[in-house]
């Protein structure tokens, strides 16, 4: 029987920038093994934030490995797009009522994060 507790969640703000940075070193980890040195170079990043960012994967339970000086992505892309932490949208209560209404799981979690927000207590 599914829990209605929503998932535990690393807490991190991100921005919109770093969120695609995130997104293109998984997807060119997708692309096979790739060197610290192509990554770099594809990213256009220094060593320190490249790490910072493997670091941050690792907390979302996404899998990079490193074997004979390559790095290797272990969680399936699609799956590990869906880990990755997403940017703030700014989005008004209109706008998240709106989308809580939806259907399926994400729908149920904002709808429940948005009861909690309006909520009333006297």
């Amino acid at each position: 029987m599914p829990s209605s507790k929503p998932r535990r969640r690393p807490s991190v703000n991100i921005t919109l920038g770093r969120a695609k940075r995130l997104n293109r070193l998984l997807m060119i980890l997708s692309e096979g093994p790739t060197s610290r040195e192509q990554i770099l170079a594809r990213l256009v990043v220094g060593l320190r934030t490249y790490y910072r960012e493997l670091e941050l994967l690792k907390r979302f339970a996404i899998k990079i490995t490193l074997t004979d000086k390559v790095y290797r992505l272990k969680t399936p892309i699609d799956q590990a797009q869906g880990l990755l932490p997403f940017p703030n949208p700014q989005l008004s209560f209109g706008e998240v009522a709106e989308l809580s209404r939806g259907k399926g799981p994400a729908a149920r979690r904002l709808a429940e994060l948005f009861a909690a927000v309006i909520e009333v207590k006297e």
